[in-house]
C-alpha cells in the first residue's frame, strides 16, 4: 500500500486512509503492545470462525475507505475531531478482526497490527512499506481469497488502460485483484455513484473534485507497483460503478510523476453491481 497523496472522487486520499487506520488501531494501546497483541491472537485464533473474520476484515477496509471528509486543507482542530470519531468507529472493528483471526493466519493479522501500533507511536509510516507487513498483508488476501468464497475478479492495468473489467458483478462483498503489467504504478480505485447522477463516467470524471465528489461514494482501491498484484475486498450495494487510475503520469515505486492523472489517458471503466 502506498502512502503518496493523490486526488480522487473521494475526500479522503489514500495517504490519510493509511494515517488514520493506524491511529485507530494504536489510539488505545501503549507502545510496545506487539505482545498484547501476539497473546490475544494466539488465545482466539483455535475457537475462530472464518466467516466472522471475513466479515470482519471486509468491515475494516469499508470502514478505511469510509474516512473522514478531511485534506490537507482542514482546520488542525477539525481534522483532529474528525481523526478522533473515526478513530471510534474503525477501532471495535480492528479488534474484532484480530479477535476472530483464524489460526492458520492469526499471526500475519498480529503482525499487521503491531506494525500499525509501531507507525503510530514512532510517527515512521516506513514500516508499513516493509517487508514484513507487505508478507503479512499478502498472507491475510491470500488466506481471504482462499476460503472467504466471496466473488472474485481480475483486472489487469497497463499504460494506460485496463483489462478485464467486466460489465457487471454481483452485489455483495466482491474480491478485486489487481494486476499491473504496465512500467508505472497504478491504481484501481473504485467509486459507487450515486443513483440520482446519470452523467456519463466521461464526464463525471472530468469535473472539479469540489463537483464530483458529492456525486459518488469510494469503495476502496489497489495499488501494484509493476509486476505486482494487489487485493481490496469491497462491500458492493446495487448501482453503478466507475473505476479509474488517479496516479500521476510518471510514477514509480520510487518518486510520483509531475503529468495528469492515468484516467485522463484512458485508464477509467464502468460496471454495474447488480
Amino acid at each position: 500500500m502506498h502512502t503518496t497523496t493523490r486526488s480522487r472522487w473521494s475526500a479522503t486520499g489514500t495517504a490519510l486512509v493509511v494515517a488514520l487506520a493506524v491511529a485507530a488501531c494504536g489510539s488505545d494501546e501503549e507502545p510496545g503492545g506487539d505482545s498484547q497483541a501476539a497473546a490475544t491472537s494466539a488465545e482466539t485464533s483455535a475457537a475462530a470462525d472464518p466467516a466472522e473474520f471475513c466479515e470482519a476484515a471486509v468491515d475494516v477496509e469499508s470502514a478505511a475507505a469510509a474516512g473522514p471528509p478531511i485534506d490537507e486543507t482542514t482546520p488542525p482542530a477539525e481534522a483532529q475531531a474528525a481523526m478522533e470519531e473515526f478513530s471510534a468507529r474503525l477501532g471495535p472493528l480492528l479488534e474484532r478482526a484480530q479477535e476472530t483471526a483464524p489460526e492458520e493466519v492469526a499471526d500475519d493479522v498480529a503482525t499487521s497490527i503491531a506494525t500499525m501500533q509501531q507507525a503510530l507511536s514512532t510517527g515512521d509510516m516506513a514500516p508499513m512499506e516493509g517487508a514484513e507487513f507487505m508478507a503479512a498483508d499478502d498472507a491475510i488476501d491470500e488466506y481471504m481469497l482462499a476460503e472467504c468464497g466471496y466473488e472474485q475478479i481480475e483486472v489487469t492495468g497497463v499504460d494506460y488502460e485496463y483489462e478485464g473489467v467486466p460489465d457487471s458483478v454481483p452485489s455483495g462483498v466482491v474480491a478485486v485483484t489487481f494486476r499491473n503489467e504496465g512500467e508505472e504504478l497504478h491504481e484501481i480505485g473504485i467509486v459507487r455513484i450515486d443513483d440520482d447522477v446519470d452523467m456519463p463516467l466521461a464526464e463525471l470524471a472530468a469535473l472539479p473534485p469540489e463537483q464530483s465528489e458529492s456525486m459518488v461514494q469510494f469503495a476502496g482501491a489497489a495499488f501494484a507497483a509493476p509486476g505486482e498484484s494487489d487485493t481490496v475486498f469491497l462491500r458492493m450495494e446495487p448501482g453503478r460503478y466507475g473505476a479509474g487510475c488517479f496516479v500521476p503520469q510518471g510514477t514509480t515505486p520510487e518518486a510520483e510523476g509531475s503529468g495528469p492523472p492515468h484516467l485522463t489517458l484512458g485508464m477509467l471503466a464502468e460496471f454495474q453491481a447488480e
